[in-house]
């Protein structure tokens, strides 16, 4: 009995070994949602934030992906051209009833300016974050890319 036992050690300490380096070496890619009393961890490597223009009163979505240490903004929709519409973009008009633009553009970081009249939505493939409900108006979020180790998948 105590044979085996020596057998197994060798095995078993490689394979805690290899969960080990897999767990704290290896880190991931996390989008950081930093609000002010929390901050909220999501893996995924694209989502949409989703407002209604303060203006115009119409929908707007911005399409990100993350790109290593930064963010791609890859494209926006909006139902009409107006203030804060980037001239700069490729124009596609669908039969959805929005302006479609390609931007492609990198940014270091996100700042989101919250407020309850304008419904700001994070929308991630698995999750839905209603930021209005999280913060009192006019409250900052701010969204990174960050390299995290795998052990925040627990959490």
């Amino acid at each position: 009995m105590t044979n085996n036992k020596r057998k197994l050690r060798g095995p078993f300490l490689l394979v805690l070994l290899f969960f080990l380096l897999l767990f704290v070496v290896f880190p991931l890619r996390f989008v950081q949602i930093t609000l002010p009393n929390s901050t909220l961890f999501i893996y995924e490597k694209t989502f949409d934030v989703q407002w209604i223009h303060s203006v115009e009163k119409e929908e707007w979505i911005e399409s990100y992906r993350v790109n290593s240490d930064k963010f791609i903004l890859t494209s926006t929709a909006f139902k009409t051209f107006g203030a804060g519409v980037p001239s700069d973009g490729l124009v596609e008009i669908r039969d959805d009833g929005y302006v479609h633009m390609t931007i492609n553009r990198e940014m270091d970081d996100i700042l989101l300016v919250v407020s309850d009249l304008v419904k700001t939505t994070i929308y991630f493939d698995t999750k839905e974050i209603l930021l209005y409900e999280l913060v009192d108006d006019y409250e900052e979020v701010l969204l990174e890319s960050k390299l995290l180790p795998w052990w925040n998948i627990l959490k």
